[in-house]
C-alpha cells in the first residue's frame, strides 16, 4: 500500500516517529524525527542539510529545487530542535557520522 502524504505524518500514531515535511531540496522532501526513550529526540535531516557548515550558516545548495522553501524548512527544523530538545543528525556529514554509533551498536 502507498500513502501519498501532504505535510507531516505520525508513522506509528504515538509520536515516536514523525515524518516532517521539509521541502526545498526536492518538492516533497521529508526529514524524520524519532523520539527514543533513553537517547531522546533525534531529527534526521535527510537531504535538507548536507553538512554542518550548511546548517550553521543556513547555506542553501545551488542544486536545491527551491531556495525559499529550503530556507523555511531550515527555520522549521531549528524550531523543532528547540521545542523537542532534539539532536540534529546530518546524513551527509562524515565528521558527525564518524562520531555516532554504527551497527552493531545502537541507540535506545
Amino acid at each position: 500500500m502507498v500513502n501519498k502524504l501532504e505535510g507531516d505524518h505520525d508513522v506509528f500514531g504515538d509520536g515516536s516517529a514523525m515524518l516532517i515535511a521539509t521541502p526545498g531540496h526536492t518538492p516533497g522532501h521529508q526529514s524524520l524525527l524519532v523520539k527514543l526513550p533513553k537517547t531522546g529526540a533525534i531529527l534526521l535531516s535527510g537531504d535538507a542539510v548536507h553538512f554542518t557548515d550548511n546548517w550553521e550558516n543556513r547555506r542553501v545548495l545551488d542544486i536545491n529545487f527551491n531556495k525559499e522553501q529550503t530556507t523555511a524548512s531550515l527555520q522549521r527544523m531549528a524550531e523543532i530542535l528547540t521545542k523537542e530538545k532534539a539532536q540534529l543528525w546530518i546524513n551527509h556529514d562524515k565528521t558527525q557520522r564518524d562520531s555516532l554509533k554504527m551497527a552493531p551498536g545502537f541507540y535506545e
